[in-house]
């Protein structure tokens, strides 16, 4: 996938959540630059951590960094994903008709997950 595709669909994924919230009367802040989470979102005293996937396959699963479970698994209760899957662009622009959202809590089990990546430290040169 190209980097105006990857975009489009984050972006549009991240939109739909948030306005998803404030339609809901929750008073919704944009963290995705500098946050382990998307956004945040408050109502009254309740303060919930959002993270936004959207992909054009059928979300059967979602890539998760290790900040996003290790932020989730601090905040237990706290965090809500937002799941944007079928989704399509027309002409290089996200078709909001297609596709299913739905928002479910973000409660990462082991069981749920996969590892896709390592860090692997390399051993010192021999002296």
């Amino acid at each position: 996938m190209d980097t105006a595709t990857r975009l489009a669909i984050e972006n549009a994924a991240q939109d739909r959540l948030m306005r998803y919230y404030r339609e809901r009367s929750w008073m919704v802040t944009d963290t995705r630059l500098n946050r382990p989470y998307d956004a945040v979102a408050v109502r009254g005293t309740e303060e919930i951590y959002l993270e936004a996937k959207g992909t054009q396959s059928a979300g059967r699963s979602v890539i998760l960094t290790r900040n996003e479970v290790d932020h989730a698994r601090r905040h237990p209760g706290q965090c809500r994903i937002g799941v944007w899957s079928g989704m399509r662009l027309i002409d290089g622009v996200v078709d909001s008709e297609a596709g299913t959202f739905r928002v479910i809590d973000l409660e990462p089990d082991d069981r749920d997950l996969r590892p896709r990546d390592y860090d692997w430290t390399i051993p010192a040169a021999p002296q």
